[in-house]
């Protein structure tokens, strides 16, 4: 089945909506004032989210928009809830399906919750809009998030990681013929690691700098609030937003994407949205909403053409040391740290059952806090050790197998 779209032209939104329960301010108000604006403005044909993290935010979506929007998914994943990943779509979906980041922080992390979510890239192949149309393959994804500029809370070799493994995604999808189409909140900015990594591996282009020309952050930094949006793009921490209102104007950034095959797609328009204000509430998310208008080319199993060989390989090299660097610094000594907090914590006990035995004689009510001390220490020593030895060993190899396959990819490049 096909479905001829505006003459085979495809509009989407990617939105990152902010729907942390318990955590985000005004969640239902803003997930209920979003989707009525969503059906009052039915112009999208695809609308992508993230954090989407709550059945009922979902269901208020669904309810509002269901008649414009027939096709919706909810991708489900993670320990505590699912990767908040979401779809509607005004074309039929033919296929779905989710994989998660093996690279993705850490479980003693629980107060930020990125491991615990199971970050991942949603996959949504549609039907193509007109018959001999390039079949579109929509990858949408959250990607873990920067909790610092620099140092083991800026999480870049986990992103970077994760840009590897879209990239490994998006080649197939495009070996195959599909038109490919990255949206999402990346937590990456232009220029950065990741993004170069979706560039020369995936070989995917900015649909916004299509438009708009290449970011130059240095001059993104000085443009005023509104120029920042409407002239550098900027999703995030702006000042016009009221949930950022307390940032610095230079700290705003475009966190948020459409990257896409340029040799089966065409960008007509990329702007920001959704930068109004909700009533007696504020800015409808954190970030701002960001829409991209292509045009889809016939069917066809041309390839994006890589960037220059030398251009490669310095993004290979550039990889390999990040996650070599991380293997020497973060992943062995917090492994071994863990593991020896288990064996201190063994010693605590068993030196709080002699010393329990001991004050029995003398003060009988103490042994309850010498055992409730070594019970505390235990329990925490094997929880530590248990993520010490089983996570540390799983994320170990995890990154030890990105650097295999960047290997790989340099000896072909080489040869």
């Amino acid at each position: 089945m096909s479905l001829s779209t505006k003459d085979g032209s495809l509009k989407l939104l990617t939105f990152n909506l902010w729907g942390l329960k318990y955590v985000s301010k005004c969640r239902t108000e803003r997930i209920t004032a979003f989707a009525k604006k969503l059906r009052s403005q039915p112009d999208y044909d695809v609308v992508a989210l993230q954090e989407i993290w709550t059945d009922s935010d979902w269901d208020i979506i669904v309810e509002t928009c269901g008649d414009v929007y027939p096709y919706t998914r909810k991708f489900s994943s993670g320990i505590l809830t699912g990767p908040g990943l979401a779809i509607l779509s005004k074309v039929p979906i033919k296929r779905t399906f989710l994989y998660r980041f093996p690279v993705n922080g850490t479980p003693a992390a629980f107060y930020r919750g990125d491991w615990y979510v199971g970050k991942a890239v949603a996959i949504t192949l549609l039907e193509p809009l007109y018959d001999g149309a390039s079949p579109i393959a929509l990858l949408n994804s959250h990607m873990h998030a920067p909790y610092a500029l620099t140092g083991s809370s800026a999480y870049a070799c986990v992103r970077a990681c994760q840009a590897w493994e879209i990239a490994s995604i998006v080649q197939t999808f495009t070996e195959a013929g599909y038109a490919v189409i990255l949206v999402g909140d990346l937590n990456s900015r232009p220029g950065s690691l990741p993004y170069r990594i979706l560039e020369s591996e995936a070989c995917l282009t900015d649909s916004w700098e299509e438009i708009h020309g290449a970011t130059i952050l240095e001059k993104l930094k000085q443009m005023t609030p509104e120029d920042q949006i409407l002239l550098g793009g900027a999703t995030c921490d702006s000042t016009l937003n009221t949930w950022r209102a307390d940032r610095r104007p230079d700290e705003a950034c475009r966190l948020d994407y459409a990257l896409i095959d340029r040799t089966k797609l065409r960008v007509v328009d990329a702007s920001v949205q959704f930068t109004d204000k909700i009533p007696g509430i504020g800015s409808y998310s954190d970030h701002f909403a960001y829409t991209a208008t292509m045009n889809v080319l016939p069917r066809s199993l041309k390839t994006p053409g890589y960037p220059d060989r030398a251009v490669r390989l310095g993004v290979y090299q550039e990889l390999s040391d990040l996650v070599a660097e991380y293997l020497r610094s973060n992943n062995y000594w917090r492994s071994w740290l863990r593991i020896a907090h288990f064996w201190v914590s063994v010693w605590i006990f068993i030196g709080c059952l002699a010393v329990i035995v001991v004050v029995s004689f003398v003060a009988p009510w103490s042994s309850i806090l010498f055992m409730l001390l070594g019970s505390l220490s235990l329990a925490t020593g094997l929880l530590d050790g248990q993520i010490g030895f089983l996570f540390g060993r799983n994320e170990r190899r995890a990154l030890q197998e990105v650097i295999l396959q960047v290997k790989d990819a340099t000896n072909v490049l080489q040869n």
